[in-house]
């Protein structure tokens, strides 16, 4: 065999395995919006919501076609949700539990983490905003008296600053400025006398929290 058809036979090699890598990642990259759609699917329901997975079995190592789509962000900001909905309960005495706890700094770890690596600044506006609720609930649940809720103004203000049209965290900061006990406070005083400037003032009425 001459040296050109040896060269002609690789080129062909090489081409076949491109071609069958490129089908195997499109294969991955079709799978993704419905394993985003099934994760949400199960995200949105209160009792099947810490089982929901936003993930893609790939065929190709290294998950190229994550990368290659971006949805790193995407699934970070979703478990971060799942988490905080867990940490968010409406029983006090599991806030106020060891599980509870754990499963609040999981959520805190997550949403720190959405925050500090998003670029999306509405997303990142959102985690502000859930990390400063679960701030009061440290706050609520501190066995100090003296706990304060300095975490949250200050999330509930970043929050603002990334996304000026989140009026829900508008609603919590001014919420909590509202709050007589904090309203008594020298830092509170201060703070309320600054939240203009945090654009609480122009949110309209709403329920906060």
């Amino acid at each position: 065999m001459t040296r050109g058809r040896i060269l002609l036979v690789c080129a062909a090699a090489v081409c076949v395995v491109c071609a069958v890598l490129a089908a195997l990642l499109a294969r991955d990259v079709g799978r993704w919006p419905g394993a985003i759609r099934s994760g949400d699917l199960a995200a949105a329901g209160s009792a099947q919501s810490h089982r929901a997975v936003w993930s893609v079995d790939e065929t190709l190592p290294f998950t190229p076609a994550r990368r290659l789509l971006g949805v790193e962000d995407d699934v970070a900001f979703r478990q971060a949700v799942v988490l905080f909905r867990r940490a968010h309960t409406p029983d006090p005495t599991f806030a106020a539990s060891p599980e509870g706890a754990m499963i609040r700094i999981r959520a805190e770890t997550a949403l720190a983490h959405t925050i500090r690596t998003d670029s999306n600044h509405k997303r990142a506006s959102a985690a502000e905003n859930m990390l400063g609720i679960l701030a009061l609930v440290d706050a609520a649940t501190a066995r100090t008296a003296n706990a304060t809720v300095d975490r949250s103004v200050l999330a509930f203000q970043d929050a603002i600053r990334l996304d000026p049209s989140n009026e829900q965290a508008k609603q919590n900061l001014e919420l909590l400025f509202r709050q007589s006990s904090f309203r008594t406070s020298v830092r509170g005083r201060e703070r309320l006398q600054r939240s203009a400037h945090a654009g609480a003032s122009a949110s309209a009425p709403g329920h906060g929290y």
